[in-house]
C-alpha cells in the first residue's frame, strides 16, 4: 500500500472524543461563582452544583466508572484540575475576553459508544453551550509510483510551466512580505531547498498532551511548503512558486491511529492541535493566506466553523484541497466546503481532471495535481504503518515508507499549494483580500472538458493561469 489516502478505511470522527463548550452564564458556572466569593473552595463549589445538574452528574459519573481517559481543555488560560467536571467548569468559569477558545475542552473516552450516549444527555444540559462529535481531518495526497531521486530540471517541471509561471515574466520576489500559513504534517527546517524560507515553525504547545516532535514523519508538509517556496534558480533541486514568509504548523502528533477497516495505522491530524493553531492565526493575526491539503467529510463542529469564519472575516485568504475520493463519489470534503474558502481540483498534464479529484458544487478552480514533484524530508520516514493482530489488539507490523530529499506525488494536496502561492504573489501587487477569489475566476484557463461553460464541477472556472492573474 503506497498511497497516503486509502478513501472509505478513514473514520468520520475520532472514536470516543467530544468536544465541549460549558456556558459561562449557566446556572453551574453562576452558582460557582457565587460559593467561591462566599469563601466556598472551586473543589467544593463543583462538587455541590455537580450533584444536582443531570449533565455534569453524568460527566462525573463516566469518570468514576473509568470510562473518561482525558480532558483536555483548548484554551492556554485554563488550567487541568482534579476531575473532568473541574476541568471543564474552570473553563466556563475563567474565560478570558477574545479568547475564541475559552470554555471549550476535549473529553475522551474509552468506548465510542459510550460517547454517543454522553453526548446526547450533555446536549440537553442548559450549562452547555455547545457539544459535538469531532471531525476527522486527513492528508489529501497519494504517492504517484514514481520513485524519489532526482527531480527534473526546474525549467522542465509541467506543472509551473502550464500556469505560467517563469521568473522572467513573474516577478517571485514580490512575495517577501506575503505571510503564507501551511498546516501539516510538519516540515523538514535543514532541507536546502528549504533553508531559506522558514520563518516560523509551530510543533507543539507545553500545555497541551501529545509527542509531536520537530521532524515531518509523513513528509507531506515538506512537499507541500516545497510548492510554494521552495529555493528558486538556487541550483538546487526544484523550484517553488514564490519567495514569501513561510509559516509551518506541525497539526499532526507522531501516534498513528489504528483504522480497522483499513488494518493499517495512519496518521490523522491532531484536534488539538488543529484548533490551537487556527487560534494562534486569528489571535495573532499571523497569516495572509493559509494553505490546507487536508480534509474529511463531516461539516466542521461549532469551534472549527467559528474559528474558519473569523479568519475569512479578518481578511485571510485560506486555500483548501477539494479531496481525492473521486472513484467513491466525490463526497464533500471540508473545509474545502466552507464558504468563503478556496476550493482547488486537481488536473493532469493534458489539463484533464485527476483520476482522483473530487467534483463539487463548492469547487473554484482547479491546478496542477498530478506527478508533481518538490521537496520531502532529508531524513527517512513513513506514512503509516501495517496492522498485525496481538494480544492487546493490532499491533504496528510494517512500516510504509516514504522516499527522501524529492518526489513526485498525486493529489489535490499538491494543487492547493499552487493557488495559494499565486495568492501571495496576487496580494503582494496590492490586491485586496475581498477580490482574490474572483480573480482567481476570471483568470483561469478554460480547459476542454469544461465544454465551453464558465463553471463546471470538475474544474470550477478552470485551471490557475498565474501569468494572467497576475497582469489583471
Amino acid at each position: 500500500m503506497d498511497e497516503f489516502m486509502i478513501g472509505e478505511s478513514l473514520p468520520a470522527f475520532h472514536d470516543g472524543m467530544l468536544l465541549i463548550k460549558m456556558n459561562s452564564q449557566g446556572p453551574a458556572a453562576t452558582a460557582i461563582a457565587q460559593d467561591t466569593a462566599g469563601g466556598t473552595t472551586f473543589m467544593a463549589a463543583v462538587d455541590r452544583v455537580s450533584a444536582a445538574t443531570t449533565g455534569l452528574a453524568a460527566l462525573s459519573f463516566y469518570e468514576r466508572a473509568g470510562l473518561i481517559s482525558q480532558v483536555v481543555p483548548l484554551s492556554a488560560n485554563t488550567n487541568y484540575m482534579q476531575s473532568a467536571v473541574a476541568t471543564t467548569m474552570a473553563a466556563a468559569t475563567n474565560q478570558v475576553a477574545g479568547d475564541d477558545l475559552g470554555g471549550v475542552s476535549i473529553v475522551q473516552l474509552t468506548q465510542d459508544q459510550e460517547a454517543n450516549q454522553l453526548h446526547r444527555i450533555l446536549s440537553s444540559d442548559p450549562n452547555v453551550a455547545y457539544i459535538s462529535r469531532v471531525p476527522t481531518r486527513y492528508l489529501l495526497a497519494k504517492a504517484t509510483g514514481i520513485v524519489g531521486g532526482i527531480p527534473p530540471a526546474p525549467t522542465r517541471m509541467w506543472n509551473l510551466n502550464r500556469i505560467g509561471w517563469e521568473p522572467k515574466i513573474v516577478d517571485v520576489n514580490e512575495a517577501k512580505k506575503i505571510r503564507v500559513g501551511v498546516f501539516d504534517t510538519g516540515v523538514d527546517v535543514t532541507h536546502p531547498d528549504l533553508m531559506k524560507g522558514i520563518a516560523r515553525y509551530t510543533v507543539a504547545y507545553p500545555d497541551l498532551p501529545g509527542n509531536a516532535s520537530e521532524q515531518d514523519i509523513v513528509g507531506h508538509g515538506t512537499h507541500v511548503t516545497g510548492t510554494i517556496g521552495a529555493g528558486i534558480n538556487d541550483d538546487v533541486g526544484i523550484n517553488g512558486i514564490c519567495r514569501s514568509q513561510l509559516l509551518v504548523w506541525k497539526i499532526f502528533n507522531d501516534t498513528p491511529t489504528y483504522l480497522p477497516r483499513g488494518n493499517v495505522f495512519w496518521y490523522l491530524v491532531d484536534p488539538l492541535l488543529y484548533r490551537r493553531a487556527l487560534n494562534d492565526c486569528l489571535q495573532g493575526s499571523l497569516v495572509d493566506v493559509l494553505n490546507l491539503s487536508i480534509g474529511g467529510p463531516q461539516p466542521p463542529d461549532q469551534l472549527e466553523h467559528a474559528l474558519y469564519t473569523k479568519l475569512l472575516e479578518s481578511g485571510v485568504t485560506i486555500v483548501a484541497a477539494m479531496g481525492n475520493e473521486r472513484q467513491q463519489g466525490s463526497p464533500i470534503s471540508y473545509p474545502a466546503a466552507i464558504p468563503g474558502v478556496i476550493a482547488v481540483g486537481a488536473t493532469g498534464l493534458n489539463d484533464t481532471v485527476a483520476s482522483f479529484s473530487n467534483a463539487g458544487n463548492h469547487i473554484t478552480l482547479c491546478a496542477p495535481g498530478v506527478a508533481i514533484w518538490s521537496t520531502v524530508p532529508t531524513y527517512p520516514g513513513q506514512v503509516g504503518y501495517q496492522a498485525l493482530p496481538g494480544p492487546g489488539g493490532a499491533a504496528r507490523g510494517r512500516s510504509i515508507a516514504r522516499e527522501t530529499n524529492y518526489a513526485a506525488f498525486n493529489g489535490t494536496s499538491m494543487a492547493a499549494p499552487h493557488v495559494s502561492a499565486a495568492v501571495a504573489l496576487l496580494l503582494a501587487k496590492g490586491t485586496k483580500p475581498a477580490d482574490v477569489l474572483e480573480l482567481l475566476k476570471t483568470t483561469a484557463d478554460p480547459v476542454p472538458g469544461m465544454r465551453g461553460q464558465t463553471w463546471h464541477p470538475d474544474y470550477g472556472a478552470g485551471r490557475l493561469n498565474l501569468r494572467r492573474l497576475l497582469s489583471a
